[in-house]
This record gives C-alpha cells, structure tokens and sequence, in this order.
C-alpha cells in the first residue's frame, strides 16, 4: 500500500531559541537539571520558586526565590519584587533588589531599578541601572540570602559569603580604629 520513498526523508528541525536561556550565556551547554519558563502572555502574582534555571518572559509581581539556579528577565519580561538566584541576567525590566551568589549581569536594553548585591558585576553598553550596587562577598545581604542557619552550608554560594566566613584582611583594616572614615577631623 505505502512504498518507501528512495530519497532521504530527515526532516531539518528548527534550531530552539537559545539565546534568552540562562544558561546560553557564554557559549555553555543547556543545564542539565531544566529550564522553566514564564510565558510572555502570563502574569504572576506572588513568590515564585524552584530547583531549575528560569527564564522569565512575563511579568512577576513578588519575589523570585531560585538560589541554586540561574534566572534569565527576557528583554519583553517584568520583574517587580526581590530576586536571589546564583547568577542572575537582565534583558528586560526589574524594579527591586538582585541578589546573586556569584554574578549579576545587566545586558543592552536592561532597564533596572533598586540594589544590586553580588561579588560579581556585569553591565553591558545600554544597559539603564538606577540604585545602589554592593560588590563586597562578605556583605550581610548575600549571607541573609543564602543562608537559612549555621548548620547548612550551600556548596553553591562562595565560601567568602557563608555565615562564620573568615572575614577577608581588607575587611579586618576598614574596621580597625585608625581607619575610621567616620570620626570627626579637627582644624588644627
């Protein structure tokens, strides 16, 4: 009845659009462990989240909770609320604290409105950041944001930002009494 066809009969699929994915950035591989994905047409309201990368295309009205995961804002998506992921990227538009164990990175078009707490630090030509950043790895937002105790240590946040961290020795000298920035001076 169906005779087989001599000719090749592949079919080409089109590539996936990777470029918006979190892990896409750098050439990498896509994650092993997933990606979930906030469609452009949907909107959330309240916390959001979970044990995967995340590439948010649509609006998020709370806050975004993925600390051992990456979170790509696509260039149409809107977060308003706190975000904590291991690396966070921003194409889109954010009005809220970004908060990454490793990198923060504010791609061309990026529209970001609030504080930034990271050791790392990318903002790219184009890019619009309004706010406070703070790139200190021992700072107290980093460890309040990765740490839930004492007893539980996150092999994904750098030591530097655990709780109990040695404190670095530029940390140890901007608190030493001779380097006081806060003490009054005296005209002599």
């Amino acid at each position: 009845m169906f005779q087989k066809s001599n000719h090749n009969t592949r079919q080409s699929v089109a590539p996936s659009r990777s470029s918006d994915s979190p892990a896409s950035s750098g050439g990498n591989p896509a994650p092993a462990h997933g990606l979930s994905r906030i469609g452009g047409k949907t909107t959330l309201q309240g916390d959001i989240s979970g044990d995967e990368d995340l590439l948010i295309e649509g609006r998020i009205l709370g806050d975004v909770l993925f600390r051992e995961h990456g979170v790509t804002v696509g260039a149409e998506g809107v977060v308003e609320g706190r975000m904590v992921a291991r690396e966070l990227t921003v194409k889109g538009r954010v009005d809220g604290t970004l908060i990454a164990a490793e990198k923060i990175t504010l791609k061309a078009g990026a529209v970001v409105n609030g504080q930034l707490h990271s050791p790392g630090l990318v903002l790219e030509e184009g890019a619009a950041f309004h706010g406070n950043i703070d790139m200190e790895p021992e700072q107290e937002e980093l460890r309040n944001a990765f740490e839930t105790g004492a007893a539980r240590v996150d092999s994904t946040v750098p030591a530097s930002a655990r709780l109990g961290a040695e404190p670095s020795p530029v940390a140890e000298a901007d608190t030493s009494p001779a380097d006081d920035r806060s003490a009054p001076v005296s005209g002599s």
